[in-house]
């Protein structure tokens, strides 16, 4: 059978199951937002008023459902858009449509597709677990709480030496390490100062089911967090990082998309992009005290402290790029301990530049 014919079929093929699943779940599922990035630096948020993108691509025309697709970047000078659909695939091709019609505070608008340069959908899904909710409070957000239990203690937010229950905890399971993350992909949080005291107390001998070494003390600060998975073996992982290791070793990163490609379990792991901006030895870090650490970002430069002195100042040109259908020009906070180690935070303070 001709090569193209087949190409045609296996797409029409997967655009149908889709389109079904997505039929399916509607029921289960909240309304469409959109986020409208427009060309001279605007912003719209709102609900779409149709439910697809007409899409010519090389080899058919394509309704696709706007509950299927995660971001969608448009090149008018190119004739071309780009668009990232949520199960990872992504297609090129020509738009049938010159307007994107949509409901806002400001009433109902039509901006032009020429005027536009990415449209981001979200859908609310099913009813949220009380995991991402946010269902802790400190420092004036709310946390997630990922795969181990969290408390405030007096000053602190600190992690418990427990499995959060309904949590595939493990190597062989779904990820290891207490995480806190707040604010993921929220589009507001751009340039912002963020302030805290952080600590990798180490390893609690009711909890290390691998047998980590008693002087493991690595941790990692995640900002501009634009997606986030639970488990590692979901696509997401997309944002800044600033790593820190026992011995005083650190390094600040970002990464986009980044999982482990098989069903379950630690292995294969992978992602669209990463880049290392910074890197350094010779912190001093307190097992007991913690540290004082503070991270500014604004625009595309980031700077970093700890303890006072200054570590880091750097520019990532590359912020604004959408590489996989993630952008980190924008996103929440996170922490993390590094598999089954333990810590707390205090202090914890974010004010927007």
């Amino acid at each position: 059978m001709n090569r193209r014919i087949l190409i045609l079929l296996a797409l029409s093929a997967s655009l149908a199951a889709t389109a079904t699943a997505w039929g399916h779940e509607t029921a289960k599922k909240a309304e469409v937002q959109v986020v409208v990035e427009l060309a001279d630096g605007s912003r719209l948020v709102g609900t779409p008023l149709d439910q697809s993108l007409h899409v010519k691509l090389d080899f058919m025309k394509a309704d696709i459902p706007l509950a299927s697709i995660k971001q969608c970047e448009v090149r008018p000078k190119e004739e071309r858009v780009i668009i990232h659909l949520k199960n990872g695939d992504r297609l090129t091709g020509t738009l049938e449509m010159h307007r994107f019609k949509m409901e806002t505070v400001l009433g109902k608008l039509s901006p032009e597709f020429a005027q536009i340069d990415r449209l981001t959908f979200t859908t609310g899904e099913k009813e949220s677990s009380p995991a991402e909710k946010g269902s802790i409070e400190f420092g004036g957000i709310n946390w997630l709480p990922w795969k181990t239990l969290f408390e405030v203690q007096g000053d602190k937010l600190a992690t418990v030496p427990k499995v959060r229950p309904g949590f595939n905890y493990g190597h062989n399971g779904s990820s290891r390490g207490p995480t806190l993350m707040s604010n993921i992909g929220n589009p507001d949080w751009k340039d912002y100062r963020v302030e805290f005291e952080y600590c990798v107390t180490g390893v609690d001998p009711s909890f290390n089911p691998y047998g980590l070494p008693l002087d493991y003390h690595d941790g990692v600060f995640h900002f501009h967090v634009a997606d986030a998975k639970e488990s590692w073996n979901q696509c997401g992982a997309s944002m800044y990082s600033l790593s820190v290791q026992g011995d005083g070793a650190w390094s600040l990163a970002c990464t986009y998309n980044d999982y482990c490609r098989v069903p379950s379990g630690y292995g294969n792991p992978g992602s669209d992009g990463k880049r290392t901006l910074a890197n350094g030895e010779g912190l001093k870090i307190d097992r007991e005290n913690g540290n004082k650490f503070r991270i500014e970002v604004r625009g595309q430069r980031i700077q970093v402290w700890v303890d006072g002195e200054q570590i880091a100042d750097v520019t990532d040109e590359q912020m604004g790029e959408t590489i996989g259908g993630q952008t980190l020009d924008h996103g929440g906070v996170g922490f993390h301990w590094g598999l089954d180690s333990m810590g707390w935070i205090r202090n914890f303070s974010l004010k927007p530049l």
